[in-house]
């Protein structure tokens, strides 16, 4: 999994255990691959607790990609199979678009001159 992450442009790529952590680019939030059921979970996680409509409508955007709340921070997760680069870019386009719209999320949260 290191090496095909590496090969997707991941940059940050280190194993800590059997869990690896990459970023999705350099200045950005850090995603883990965990060991799971002959294959792989990756899961990016953001400081922010998503509504049951807002993770009903990500999860039925998404089938591939399932939202929920873990510890308190909004977390999406996708399971790929060993050795499947093609699912590592689909990784990469899903992860991005989830950033972005946590992002959005939690700046409509915010409480007027709350800042950045």
């Amino acid at each position: 999994m290191i090496a095909a992450l590496q090969a997707a442009g991941f940059p940050g790529v280190e194993a800590e255990g059997e869990v690896i952590h990459a970023r999705l680019w350099s200045a950005s939030v850090e995603f883990s691959a965990t060991p799971e059921a002959g294959g792989w979970r990756l899961a990016v996680q953001w400081p922010v607790r998503a509504s049951a409509a807002q993770v009903d409508g990500w999860n039925a955007a998404n089938p591939t990609a399932r939202m929920d709340v873990h510890q308190g921070e909004t977390r999406v997760s996708m399971w790929l199979a060993e050795g499947d680069a093609a699912a590592v870019q689909h990784w990469a386009a899903v992860a991005e678009a989830a950033v972005a719209t946590l992002i959005g999320w939690r700046r409509n949260q915010r409480a007027p001159g709350e800042g950045m």
